[in-house]
């Protein structure tokens, strides 16, 4: 028996990234399979990895902003923008998750709606909770508007966690 975990990152993940993913199932009895959802269109939306959502999304969640803005002062430098080399996203992602967990990873990346493409994930690995990888700015949209419990309940699973992304 396996515990299957979806994974929603908009960004390559640190390794810093990695290893808090991983610590999340470290005494967990199960195996663990991850499965890592990227986005081909990141920058959709008001922002941050559920800009991929779109707007259909922010009306479920509660949250609103104006198409393109972005999280201010979010640094991206040091790390693969999936608009510019999904390749390094995919394969960095993958490489750091599976070092800090020792459990396979299994990569989908989604050219539509995420929010679709993240219910289908779910539905299809059977996945038992989803972990969103966020920018500070959107991790705190998210906890003020209660988007993990809209979320739990949309996705249909028993547990969403938010984790700021680590730069």
């Amino acid at each position: 028996m396996t515990y299957d975990v979806v994974v929603l990152i908009e960004r390559e993940m640190s390794e810093g990234d990695a290893r808090r993913v991983a610590a999340l199932h470290a005494r967990h009895e199960e195996a663990i399979n991850y499965h890592l959802l990227v986005s081909s269109h990141p920058e959709r939306g008001f922002g941050g990895p559920m800009a991929l959502l779109g707007t259909t999304f922010a009306d479920v969640a509660g949250l609103s902003g104006p198409p393109g803005s972005a999280p201010s002062g979010t640094a991206t430098a040091t790390l693969a923008d999936p608009d510019l080399d999904m390749a390094s996203v995919i394969e960095h992602s993958a490489r750091l998750l599976r070092a800090a967990s020792r459990y396979p990873v299994q990569v989908s990346i989604t050219h539509g709606e995420v929010l679709l493409a993240l219910k289908s994930l779910v539905m299809r690995s059977g996945g038992q909770e989803v972990v969103v990888v966020a920018w500070p700015e959107t991790a705190a949209s998210f906890l003020c508007s209660d988007w993990a419990a809209k979320a739990r309940k949309l996705l249909k699973v028993p547990r969403v966690r938010i984790l700021e992304h680590d730069n």
